[in-house]
């Protein structure tokens, strides 16, 4: 790609046959996308950007996110072969994702429907009357990650949303957070979803594998615009097996002294492993826990408490709250996205 006409276009505010999206990386709404440009005039495509009626406004784009891959399933979608370019283009400090269109010789399909590009988005045409069309919207996606042992809480969250929205919400489960090599993999199983919740228990909060991998998202900021949390209590023992003895209660609100039992947990792990890895000398022997023992001093140092911090700021809601106003709040938070 002749990156030089991308940046023209940005520096010129050219905003015709042009679709900007701060953050879209569903297959199916790109594939739409590359569909209406390459029946009208061709065009651009340009990720981790938005646009008023006058100006770009560029907010970048992660270059962990698969965009590659992401685009091919878009084009599987498509019913002839077209012609474009793409490739990740750094604009004033910031990485933003560039697709170019070109014009079709034949009319393509996605999914066997027609669209065309209409004002920064793609309408669909009406098999029968040929008129314009809005484009339906799909199914919002929640992608749940949580603890096995807090499966109870999960499977009233998922049936009462269901239920609310007449399964007009597609939901992904996900038991655990992958951890270490599995970290590509968990965020790109949740790139096509449009909301992430965590339910979020003590087990969570002392958990090295939740704790680094939400660690590492809530560093991302496109990820703080679709994270969620459900935050348990005690009150919540109700729905668990009979005899089930383990701490529920995340102490996230209220007292700082019982916030900082998680960081005095976490430096007691750090402790704890670092006078074991020095009674070895071997460092072969002791290379994965060297790493795990920066991952824990990463934790206890800043992730947990940053964590706690971003719960406490309204972040997080009391799953005794969500019930008691029937999910409304999740949903009208699911339905913004």
């Amino acid at each position: 790609m002749d990156q030089k006409d991308a940046i023209d276009i940005l520096e010129k505010n050219i905003l015709d046959n042009v679709i900007c999206r701060n953050l879209e990386l569903k297959p199916g709404v790109i594939a739409t996308y590359i569909a209406g440009l390459s029946n009208e005039s061709g065009g651009y495509i340009f990720l981790g950007v938005e646009k008023d009626e006058t100006q770009f406004i560029i907010n970048g784009i992660s270059t962990t996110f698969q965009l590659t891959n992401i685009l091919n399933v878009a084009i599987s979608k498509l019913s002839s072969p077209i012609i474009l370019d793409f490739c990740f283009l750094n604009f004033k400090g910031e990485n933003i994702f560039v697709i170019k269109v070109e014009k079709a010789t034949v009319k393509i399909l996605c999914d066997e429907e027609y669209y065309i590009y209409k004002s920064n988005g793609v309408l669909k045409i009406a098999n029968k009357t040929e008129q314009y069309d809005e484009q339906i919207p799909d199914k919002p996606t929640l992608f749940l990650s949580y603890r096995e042992i807090d499966t109870p809480i999960v499977n009233i969250i998922e049936d009462n949303l269901k239920r609310l929205t007449s399964d007009g919400i597609n939901i992904s489960r996900y038991t655990r957070i992958p951890y270490k090599a599995s970290f590509k993999e968990f965020m790109n199983g949740i790139q096509d979803h449009d909301v992430v919740l965590c339910v979020v228990s003590d087990g969570y909060l002392r958990s090295q594998a939740c704790m680094y991998e939400v660690g590492e998202i809530i560093k991302d900021h496109h990820f703080n615009e679709k994270l969620i949390f459900v935050v348990l209590s005690e009150n919540e023992r109700k729905y668990y097996p009979e005899g089930f003895t383990e701490k529920i209660a995340a102490n996230i609100y209220g007292s700082e002294v019982k916030r900082l039992q998680y960081v005095t947990y976490w430096k007691e792990k750090y402790d704890e492993l670092n006078e074991t890895i020095r009674g070895i000398d071997d460092y072969e022997a002791i290379s994965d826990a060297t790493r795990s023992l920066k991952e824990i001093g990463q934790i206890y140092r800043n992730d947990i408490s940053e964590f706690m911090t971003y719960l406490a700021d309204n972040n997080g809601k009391s799953f005794e709250y969500l019930c008691k106003n029937e999910f409304k709040d999740l949903l009208g938070w699911i339905s913004k996205k």
